[in-house]
């Protein structure tokens, strides 16, 4: 089995936004999309990046000598067969960054393998939020644990790594990993990184699902970059962040989806500049949404949304929670669900702005959502209405009324959708019962003659 096919990078938030290395990771096996977002069939392909333009100049010191003498690394309780402070030399170079104070090791082993049911939750996803995705799932799934995560206390940097013999199990070695958390220790003591999100949240109107990804990607493509850069210089074996572009079943989403900006974020870097210095900066002034990281070399008029639904007391229902997905999750939502990477990819291309509104209904009605979405055109917005539709039918949709009915299945409940299209705004309400979807529906929007109310009713 090729190492892609054995381990994967995958998001753990602990007490930092970053703080996740090189982790386990099930695939479930997809069409042999090249470039694509599910897992590549067949042998690990090569990275076509050339990274000799742009790697830093090297300095005098060796890879036996520490670049300051003054910065010490403590292991704590296991004795490694690598020496720490070269990996530290290696990785300071091709980061263009020097520790400035000392970082402590610790190891850890692995848990004992068990499945269990995810919480559906990632990010300002709520379970009613994923089961409106049609990413809802009491399915067990593996439980999966970091192989490395790096977190700040007290000003002191500590990275945790899975044992070496643990390790060997995913054909990685244990200091590939550490120099993936040596670049989010050196985000740390530069200050790229902090203990909480206070400081990227001021970087954003709204902390989000989106823009938790969007800074997400920033971080960890910074360490997926140099992470390639060492394992080609220094490691054994094959290696491609392709291999990290993946999709996963339906009952492990947040971790399909949290594993997202590994991939995303390196691919940016790549498109927009790859130096040191402008991979700091963009950690420092992340792109504005998913869109942007995906599209960073497009420009597109960014239409404001319709204003927030106004809806009347005698609807009883209460907002609760406001969410951005944003488009890299409309992508994936879309993929998960069978359609093709190509047709996801092109069906949630245009996306401007969305917001998902999470309402408490009275009574035994039940929470339910109102998503709006807003689209470059009429044209993108039309194409994601109906990519929308063919996903909802692949899971066996027929019509209730107004509404479109999603039947339960042995690991999800069942969800009525009324989708409407005004222009180049797409609005999709969803609930467990009809009623509440049609009530929701019709108390959020003012239906016009430009709407097209046909889209209430399956084609």
């Amino acid at each position: 089995m090729t190492r892609g096919a054995r381990f994967a990078l995958a998001l753990a938030v602990l007490l930092a936004l970053a703080g996740a290395a090189l982790a386990v990771s099930d695939r479930t096996p997809g069409e042999g999309d090249a470039s694509v977002e599910p897992a590549a069939v067949g042998p690990t392909v090569p990275s076509q990046i050339d990274f000799a333009d742009d790697e830093p100049a090297t300095t005098e010191t060796t890879d036996e000598q520490s670049s300051d003498e003054t910065v010490t690394i403590e292991t704590e309780g296991f004795d490694p067969d690598y020496d720490p402070a070269t990996v530290l030399n290696r990785v300071e170079r091709l980061r263009g960054l020097e520790a400035v104070q000392g970082i402590t090791l610790h190891e850890y082993d692995a848990e004992s393998d068990q499945r269990y049911d995810m919480r559906d939750e990632f990010g300002a996803i709520r379970p009613v939020g994923a089961q409106t995705l049609q990413l809802y799932s009491n399915a067990s799934t593996e439980r999966r644990q970091p192989l490395g995560y790096t977190v700040q206390r007290q000003a002191a940097v500590h990275i945790y790594l899975l044992n070496d013999s643990d390790l060997a199990e995913y054909d990685v070695s244990q200091d590939e990993v550490l120099a993936h958390e040596f670049v989010h220790a050196l985000q740390f003591q530069h200050e790229l990184l902090t203990p909480s999100r206070t400081q990227f949240r001021s970087q954003f109107p709204r902390w989000t699902t989106d823009s938790r990804l969007v800074t997400t990607a920033m971080v960890e493509g910074d360490a997926m970059w140099v992470t390639e850069q060492y394992v080609r210089r220094y490691g054994e074996g094959s290696y491609s962040v392709t291999e990290y572009n993946r999709t996963l079943a339906r009952a492990a989403w947040p971790h399909s989806i949290a594993g997202t900006p590994y991939y995303y974020g390196y691919e940016f870097y790549a498109k927009t500049g790859s130096s040191p210095a402008e991979r700091s900066a963009a950690i420092e002034g992340p792109p504005n949404s998913t869109a942007e990281l995906l599209h960073p070399t497009e420009e597109s008029e960014r239409t404001p949304l319709p204003a927030d639904p106004d809806i009347s007391e005698s609807e009883k229902l209460t907002r609760y929670h406001v969410d951005t997905v944003g488009e890299l999750v409309v992508r994936h939502s879309l993929r998960m669900n069978g359609l093709s990477f190509a047709r996801a990819a092109d069906a949630a291309e245009g996306w401007v702005s969305d917001r998902m509104y999470y309402y408490a209904a009275a009574g035994a009605a039940g929470p339910t959502t109102h998503w709006v979405t807003v689209w470059e055109s009429e044209h993108e917005a039309r194409e994601f209405a109906e990519a929308w539709r063919s996903m909802l039918d692949a899971n066996g949709a027929r019509s209730a009324g107004d509404a479109i009915f999603v039947p339960a299945s042995d690991h999800a409940p069942g969800v009525h959708y009324v989708v409407e299209r005004d222009g180049a705004t797409v609005r999709i309400t969803a609930a467990e019962l009809s009623d509440t979807a049609e009530r929701l529906a019709d108390a959020a929007t003012e239906p016009n003659e430009s709407s097209d109310v046909s889209s209430r009713r399956r084609p």
